[in-house]
């Protein structure tokens, strides 16, 4: 957990408690939540904003069907995310982290865990059955995340990124833009086009299996909050 996340956390704990039935104890935890926010310029509207991690990548680099992945739940789910390095047991790996409001974070970490590991199975199916070379194998991914991430907005719907979350991510990294990430190429493969439409079609089999509004499976915190 950020040391920011720890303030905001302490911050909403006091303004739960702001709310008790003991006057005197009410006064104290909203006089001390108050300066919290004034101290570490925390404003109430950014209370609800979260950072979630992601299943982390254990390689140096992330695959261009990944990438595509993150760009689309980035684009649709209202969060930011961004990609760091992380050195865990002497290896380099990559951390996805979704900020934005809470339940969003949620959906978006939830939403990459689900759909890498179902293109992950159907690359080993793949792999087994059709062409074990990585740079065929990488096509396939590549179409099947094409029509799995449409199925983003069965769990996000149509909207725009919260004001609340680009100005907490403005003050944060003041410097910070949309990644343009660059295609990388795979070279010729020979039989591209179709294991590309192969991983199209198969793609269409993804699920999410989020129910709507308030009835969103519990258990979305894959990542966990930072």
């Amino acid at each position: 957990m950020s040391m920011d996340s720890r303030y905001k956390e302490k911050i909403r704990k006091l303004l739960a408690l702001s709310q008790s039935d003991n006057e005197h104890e009410a006064e104290a935890a909203k006089r001390q939540a108050k300066k919290l926010m004034a101290k570490y310029h925390i404003n109430a509207d950014e209370l609800d904003i979260v950072t979630i991690n992601a299943r982390p990548l254990v390689r140096k680099g992330t695959k261009e069907y990944e990438n595509s992945l993150i760009c689309a739940i980035e684009r649709i789910s209202g969060c930011y995310a961004i990609i760091r390095a992380k050195r865990t047991c002497g290896k380099w790996g990559r951390v996805i982290e979704f900020t934005g409001l809470e339940r969003d974070a949620e959906l978006a970490a939830y939403s990459f865990d689900v759909l890498l590991q179902q293109v992950e199975e159907a690359r080993k199916t793949f792999v087994k059955k059709v062409d074990r070379s990585a740079k065929a194998a990488d096509l396939y991914c590549e179409g099947w995340m094409d029509t799995a991430t449409c199925k983003l907005v069965n769990v996000f719907g149509r909207r725009e990124r919260p004001v609340s979350v680009e100005k907490n991510m403005g003050k944060r990294y003041p410097d910070i833009k949309s990644a343009n990430i660059r295609s990388v190429s795979l070279g010729v493969v020979f039989g591209g086009g179709e294991y590309l439409n192969l991983g199209c079609q198969d793609g269409e089999h993804a699920n999410l299996n989020v129910a709507a509004g308030d009835q969103r499976e519990p258990q979305l915190q894959i990542g966990g909050v930072q």
